[in-house]
């Protein structure tokens, strides 16, 4: 089931709640194309999207972590690098075998879980934590 944007997900922080929403939105583009059979089309604007929103947001996100001081910032940024391995391999096989749909249905898998794990897990952490006044 697709994941709808909720105040579950906010961790308090506009910017970067602002970011995740779309985030939610452009996972929602992609889940329509696949279900309107537009997948193979919509596959390689959704890997471009993915990388070019994965380098703004995690700036934004490190610049934020880095300023308060958070203690797991190195994990965390092992979370951002895991990611860009999972596109890499999305846009390795988009090269080699063109736009696919089953590429398409990965790439939304990627985007979910995503946004639901790294979200609503991990994003929470470093915003509980500067809310906690631990911050530097």
């Amino acid at each position: 089931m697709l994941k709808e944007w909720s105040d579950v997900y906010s961790i308090g922080i506009p910017e970067i709640d602002e970011q995740h929403r779309c985030f939610f939105a452009a996972s929602h583009r992609l889940y329509n194309e696949i279900l309107d059979r537009k997948g193979k089309e919509a596959v390689e604007g959704a890997v471009s999207f993915m990388r070019e929103y994965a380098e703004r947001h995690f700036s934004t996100e490190e610049a934020f972590m880095t300023e308060h001081g958070y203690p797991d910032l190195k994990d965390h940024l092992q979370q951002h690098a895991a990611f860009f391995r999972r596109l890499d391999i999305l846009e390795q096989e988009l090269q080699m075998f063109g736009p696919t749909q089953d590429l398409a249905e990965r790439a939304l898998d990627i985007t979910q879980d995503w946004l639901i794990d790294h979200i609503a897990d991990e994003d929470m952490l470093y915003s509980l934590h500067i809310k906690s006044g631990n911050a530097a």
